[in-house]
C-alpha cells in the first residue's frame, strides 16, 4: 500500500512560531518581502486604538455581568490608547458610549472594535496573479527566491529571502489576514484570506483546510502590488512599541555607511501619524575618536600579496594609518587553510569607535547627554548587512554574535566594545554564497566561512584595535573599567535587595503577631539600604567627568554588592531555619532567630555606611581624624562574619596594644574602602583553605605610626611571588567567579591619593606571600 507523509495543520503554526521569533522579526520580514517584489517604497500602517487585553476582559466581564454601566465606562476610557489626538479619542469614546444601554450590544461591539485594529503592509512591487498566489505564495519554502538568486543577471537588484517562509510571520502578527496583489495590466485584484485558528484544530491535516484565492474587484491596469491586512492583532502596537520596532529595526535596516544615501525606503504610519525614521546623523560620525575601514579580498587587493587590510584615522589626525596582512600570515594565525578563506568571498567593514568619556566633538554643538543618548540608538558593535540590509538584530546591543563581550573583559583596559562602537560588515548573497541566513532570520547559520569571519573581524582585527586603544588611550580605558564595573555591582546589589526584602515578607508571615514589628524594622533598614543604591547610581551619572570619581564609586560599588549579597544569602538561611523551626513547633526559638537576623541586619547596614565616607558628599575632603579607631569601626563591620566562619582578627600599634590614637590628615574614605576590600579578599581564602600547620583561622592588622603604614595578613593558602604584581591588574582573578577588579581599583584610588598599596614581597617560610601593605600618604595639615 503505497503512502507518505502527511502534516497536521497545527505543525504549521508550530512551525512558526519556532521561525518567527518576535513581532519585530515579523514585521521585519514581510517588509523584506515586499522589496524582493521590486517595490521601490513600502508602507507600513498601524492602526492600533486601544489596549485589546482590557478591551477583552472588559468585554468578558460584561457578558458574565460583572461590572457595572459606570464601571464598564470608565475602563472603556481607560483602555483608549494614550497615542491617539484628543480629536480621534474623542471620537472613539463617543463612539463606544453610544452602545451601553444594551449590555449585548456594548459587548458586541467591543469585540467588533478590538477586531478593527489592524497591521497593513502595502507595496508597489511586481504583484501576484491567481496562479502565482496559489502556486507560490500558499506553498511553504517554495525555491522561487533561491531559483531566482541563481539565474540573476549582473545589475539586477538583490533578493533578501530565499527559504519561502517570511509569508509564516503573518500569524505571529494576528489571528486573520487578508492577502490582497496585481500584476500590472490585470483587471481585477486577486485576494486571500487566512483565519489562523482554523489550523489550530488537531483532527485536521494542513491539506484539509481550505485557502482560496478569490477575485476581489476591479483594478486599475496601470495599478500593482500587494496589501497584507492584519486584524485580531496578537499585540498592543503603541507608541512605544512602534518606536522601539523603528529603533531596533527600521533606523538600521540599510547599511548607514553605504556610500549611496538614498531616501529611506520605508513609510511607517501610526494611526494616521508619519513615525520618524532617523539614518546616522554625520554630526554623530564627528564626534567618533577614530573609524576605520577594513577590506578582505582572498584574491588580494588591488594587485597585491594583501588579502586583509585595515586603515584608521583618529579624528584629530591628519592622515589614516595602514596595516595589511598576506594569505600566508592569516593561514597561519588563524590555522585555516586558504581554501576556507576563498569560499569566504571578499567582504567590506566599517566602524566608528567613541570613547564614551569624551563625547565631543570640534564642530559639534551638542551637550555630552545628547551626545551618548543618539550614540544609544546606533552602538552595538558590528552589524551584518547582505545586500545592504540588515541580517536579524546584529550590530545591536540583543546580539552578540562576535561574542565581543566575553573578550573586551578579557582585554587590557575594556576598551572597544559593543557599547561603544558603531559599525556594518557588507556582505552579499552573490559574492558570499556560503554564508546563510538562519531559520529564524536573526543570524547566520555556523558553518567554516561564518566561524573563519568571527576570526577575522573578532580576533584579528578586534586585537588589532585594540593596541591602538590601549597604546593611546589608556586612561580612559581605566575609566571605562570602573564606570562597566559600578554599573554592574549596583544592579546584582539591587537584584539581592529585592530577593531579601522578599524573603523577609514570608518570614514576616511566620511571625506571631505581636513580635511582627520587627520585621517592619528590618524592612525600613533594607529600605535605606534600596535607596543608597539609588543615591550610587544618580552619583554615577553626575560623576563621569574624572577618573577618581568614578574609581571611587566602583569601590563603593563592589563593597555594596559583597555586603548585599551576603545579606542575601544570610536571609535564605534563616527562612529555611526558620521552617525547620516551623515543623517542630519552637515558637521561642522562632523569635530568637529573627533576633538574631535583625541584629546582623542592622551591622551589615553600619558596614555599608563605614565605606560612605568616600561618597559623593565627602569626597576629595581631606580632614584630621583617628586612623586606629577607623580601623576598629571598619573590623566591627566584619563581627559577624567573623564568627560565622570563626576567625579571629587581631588590631596592633607599633607591635603594641592599639589603645592610642594616631591621627592623620587624608581622606577618610581611603583607609575604609581599601581595608574593606583587603578584609574581604582575607575571608574568602581562609575559607578555601590554612597554611600548612596552622588550625585556627586569623587575620592580623598591624598599623605603624612612624612609617605611617596599615599591613593585613592572614594565615590562609596566600599568595605565588610571581603572581605579586599581576594580582593588581584588572580583570585578574583566581577567584571562582571573581571580577578581577577590586584590588586593581584600590590600588588605583590609593596611588591618586599619593599612597602605595603592594603585596609583601618577602616569602614566608613555605615561599608564600601573605602580607598586603598600605602605604598612607605622607602630607601635613
Amino acid at each position: 500500500m503505497a503512502g507518505g507523509f502527511r502534516i497536521a495543520a497545527r505543525a504549521l503554526r508550530q512551525l512558526g512560531a519556532e521561525l518567527i521569533t518576535s513581532d519585530d522579526v515579523a514585521l521585519n520580514e514581510l517588509i523584506k518581502n515586499a522589496f524582493d517584489a521590486r517595490s521601490p517604497r513600502v508602507s507600513v500602517e498601524i492602526h492600533s486604538f486601544a489596549d485589546l487585553a482590557a478591551l477583552a476582559l472588559l468585554e468578558e466581564q460584561i457578558r458574565q455581568k460583572k461590572v457595572t454601566k459606570q464601571e464598564a465606562l470608565e475602563r472603556v476610557d481607560k483602555a483608549i490608547s494614550p497615542d491617539v489626538s484628543m480629536a480621534q479619542r474623542s471620537e472613539l469614546i463617543e463612539r463606544l458610549h453610544g452602545y451601553i444601554e444594551s449590555r449585548v450590544d456594548f459587548a458586541e461591539h467591543l469585540k467588533e472594535f478590538r477586531q478593527e485594529q489592524s497591521l497593513k503592509i502595502s507595496d508597489t512591487g511586481v504583484g501576484m496573479s491567481a496562479d502565482e498566489l496559489s502556486d507560490r505564495f500558499l506553498v511553504i519554502g517554495t525555491p522561487g527566491k533561491l531559483l531566482a538568486k541563481r539565474t540573476a543577471n549582473p545589475g539586477d537588484s538583490p533578493l533578501l529571502g530565499e527559504k519561502g517562509i517570511g509569508r509564516l510571520s503573518m500569524m505571529r502578527l494576528g489571528n486573520v489576514a487578508t492577502v490582497r496583489s496585481a500584476k500590472k495590466g490585470s483587471a481585477r485584484w486577486n485576494e486571500i484570506k487566512f483565519r489562523w485558528d482554523r489550523f489550530d484544530d488537531t483532527s485536521l491535516f494542513l491539506d484539509q483546510v481550505d485557502v482560496d484565492v478569490e477575485s476581489a474587484g476591479e483594478a486599475d491596469l496601470t495599478a500593482q502590488g500587494t496589501q497584507i491586512e492584519i486584524k485580531e492583532l496578537s499585540a498592543n502596537w503603541t507608541q512605544e512599541k512602534v518606536q522601539g520596532f523603528i529603533q531596533r529595526y527600521m533606523r538600521r535596516l540599510q547599511n548607514p555607511f553605504a556610500k549611496e544615501r538614498r531616501p529611506y525606503p520605508v513609510d511607517v504610519l501610526l494611526n494616521g501619524k508619519r513615525q520618524p525614521i532617523a539614518s546616522l546623523p554625520p554630526w554623530l560620525e564627528n564626534c567618533a575618536q577614530f573609524k576605520a575601514d577594513i577590506t578582505f579580498n582572498p584574491h588580494g587587493i588591488d594587485g597585491t600579496k594583501q588579502i586583509l587590510r585595515r586603515s584608521l584615522r583618529w579624528r584629530d589626525a591628519t592622515s589614516s594609518e595602514t596595516r595589511a596582512w598576506e594569505m600566508r600570515e592569516l593561514t597561519q594565525e588563524l590555522g585555516l587553510p586558504a581554501d576556507t578563506f576563498v569560499r569566504l568571498g571578499p567582504f567590506v567593514a566599517n566602524c566608528l569607535w567613541f570613547n564614551r568619556q569624551m563625547l565631543t566633538g570640534n564642530t559639534v554643538e551638542r551637550t555630552r547627554n545628547e551626545i551618548a543618548e543618539e550614540l544609544n540608538q546606533w552602538c552595538g558593535g558590528f552589524a551584518l548587512y547582505r545586500d545592504n540590509f540588515r541580517v536579524g538584530k546584529t550590530g545591536g546591543m540583543e546580539d552578540d554574535w562576535l561574542e565581543w563581550d566575553s573578550g573586551a573583559l578579557r582585554a587590557k583596559g575594556f576598551a572597544l566594545n559593543r557599547y561603544q562602537t558603531i559599525g556594518s560588515v557588507s556582505i552579499s548573497s552573490l559574492t558570499n554564497p556560503h554564508l546563510i541566513d538562519s531559520a529564524n532570520r536573526e543570524r547566520l547559520v555556523a558553518c567554516p566561512e561564518q566561524l573563519l569571519l568571527k576570526s577575522l573581524l573578532g580576533d584579528v582585527v578586534v586585537k588589532d584595535l585594540r593596541v591602538h586603544i590601549n597604546t593611546i588611550r589608556e586612561a580612559e580605558a581605566k575609566i571605562a573599567i570602573a564606570e562597566e564595573s559600578t554599573t554592574e555591582s549596583l544592579k546584582k546589589s539591587e537584584e539581592s535587595l529585592k530577593k531579601t526584602i522578599r524573603a523577609i515578607d514570608e518570614i514576616g508571615k511566620e511571625l506571631p503577631r505581636e513580635q511582627r514589628h520587627k520585621i517592619t524594622e528590618i524592612r525600613e533598614t533594607l529600605q535605606s539600604q534600596v535607596e543608597y543604591v539609588k543615591t550610587i547610581k544618580n552619583s554615577l551619572n553626575m560623576a563621569r567627568e574624572t577618573r577618581v570619581e568614578l574609581l571611587e564609586l566602583a569601590n563603593i560599588g563592589l563593597v555594596v554588592e559583597i555586603v548585599i549579597h551576603e545579606l542575601s544569602r544570610l536571609t535564605e538561611r534563616t527562612g529555611e531555619l526558620l521552617v525547620d523551626l516551623q515543623k517542630k513547633d519552637g515558637k521561642a526559638d522562632v523569635v530568637q532567630v529573627v533576633d538574631n537576623l535583625r541584629t546582623q541586619i542592622i551591622a551589615t547596614n553600619k558596614r555599608i555606611r563605614t565605606v560612605d565616607a568616600m561618597s559623593p558628599s565627602g569626597r576629595h575632603r581631606r580632614e584630621n581624624y583617628d586612623a586606629v579607631a577607623q580601623t576598629k569601626t571598619i573590623v566591627a563591620g566584619f563581627k559577624n562574619r567573623f564568627q560565622r566562619h570563626e576567625i579571629t582578627c587581631d588590631i596592633s600599634l607599633d607591635d603594641g596594644a592599639a589603645d592610642k590614637p594616631l591621627n592623620v590628615y587624608m581622606v577618610r574614605g581611603l583607609i575604609a574602602q581599601t581595608l574593606e576590600n583587603l578584609l574581604t579578599n582575607s575571608v574568602y581564602w581562609l575559607q578555601q583553605g590554612l597554611k600548612e600547620g596552622e588550625v585556627e583561622r586569623s587575620i592580623r592588622i598591624e598599623i605603624d605610626s612612624k612609617a605611617l603604614t596599615i599591613s593585613v595578613s592572614d594565615n590562609g593558602p596566600g599568595v605565588d611571588p610571581k603572581y605579586a604584581k599581576e594580582i593588581f591588574k584588572p580583570y585578574y582573578s583566581t577567584r571562582k567567579k571573581g571580577k578581577g577588579l577590586g584590588l586593581y581599583i584600590a590600588a588605583e584610588l590609593v596611588d591618586y591619593h599619593g599612597g602605595r598599596i603592594y603585596l609583601d614581597e618577602l616569602p614566608e617560610d613555605d615561599g608564600r606571600l601573605r602580607t598586603f601593605t598600605i602605604e598612607l600618604p605622607k602630607e601635613e595639615a
